[in-house]
């Protein structure tokens, strides 16, 4: 069944080996023993059936009516229609920069790239959804991302949410934004599910490039890629540049509350050996091209990258 095609009738069940668990902020819950002491089953034949089986289960799970999103987006993550667990969840924080070069300059970055990191590039052709929440899932709207890779011989699904950026004098003195992050692996019946519990399609890109990924001071992770729009629903062949000429260039690590500052500081300072071609900011500030990109990529391009900058 195509991972896009609205829910019809399934069967879902669970058994007492069924678990589910959710983390966050260094909690854990899991589902409680008689949840699960015996043979249950539910025949759904509208997704407002589902809905209302999810919805009373997620009560079940969480009856405090002040429980996060995050914690909701969880249990969504790890819901699939046979209610197993399809994929390990991580609850974090990221830190993040972004920036835009031009696509004439790519090849020198990626030579760049190469000599910073002393790892090969990996490939990435990622088709992202953003959904967002229904009426009937509350006032405030939330969101989240699906992500598709489709680089791999069998497409691989991922649940993200992003949350909001710390707060504070501190947040102001570091040069990179710090945000939450919620993310889990997913089956090819995640966005099926979303439907049906009330998700609503917002927009949907193709992201092509390519990306680093090493250890410097933190887990960094550089990611160069053309963002993409579809002309037509889910058709990523026929996906035409967002913005032709422009490629977007996002610069990520992982961290906890304990360590954020060390790891930011470790962005900041990886940011500044790619100064020459771009300006890495936080996302939302547009910085634009770097005047000196052009000069730059021509002297990396005359001897592959020996060029010290």
């Amino acid at each position: 069944t195509s991972p896009f095609t609205p829910p019809h009738t399934q069967s879902l069940s669970f058994s007492r080996d069924t678990k589910l668990a959710a983390t966050t902020h260094h909690q854990i819950r899991l589902i409680p023993a008689k949840l699960a002491s015996r043979k249950t089953s539910l025949a759904t034949s509208s997704p407002e059936a589902l809905l209302f089986f999810s919805r009373t289960l997620l009560r079940f799970l969480f009856p405090s009516s002040s429980a996060s999103f995050r914690v909701t987006i969880v249990c969504l993550a790890a819901l699939d229609f046979t209610l197993g667990l399809i994929g390990f969840v991580l609850v974090t924080m990221e830190c993040v920069v972004q920036g835009i070069i031009e696509t004439q300059h790519v090849e020198a970055l990626e030579i760049l790239l190469q000599g910073l990191c002393g790892v090969h590039r990996e490939r990435i052709r990622i088709h992202e959804l953003c959904l967002k929440s229904g009426p009937n899932l509350g006032l405030v709207t939330s969101e989240v991302r699906l992500l598709c890779d489709l680089e791999q011989p069998e497409p691989t699904w991922t649940v993200k949410h992003v949350g909001g950026a710390i707060r504070g004098a501190g947040a102001e003195q570091i040069s990179v934004l710090v945000r939450s992050m919620v993310e889990s692996k997913a089956s090819k019946n995640v966005l099926r599910l979303f439907y049906a519990l009330g998700y609503k399609l917002d927009h949907e890109l193709l992201r092509v490039g390519f990306a680093f990924h090493f250890q410097r001071g933190a887990r960094i992770s550089v990611a160069v890629s053309s963002v993409n729009k579809m002309l037509k629903l889910h058709a990523t062949d026929e996906a035409v540049p967002v913005t032709p000429g422009i490629q977007l260039v996002e610069v990520t690590a992982p961290a906890v509350s304990e360590n954020y500052a060390e790891v930011a500081a470790a962005v900041s300072s990886f940011c500044e050996y790619l100064a020459p071609l771009l300006h890495l900011s936080k996302p939302g500030v547009s910085t634009g091209v770097v005047p000196t990109a052009a000069a730059a990529a021509a002297s990396l391009m005359s001897d592959g990258g020996g060029t010290t900058l």
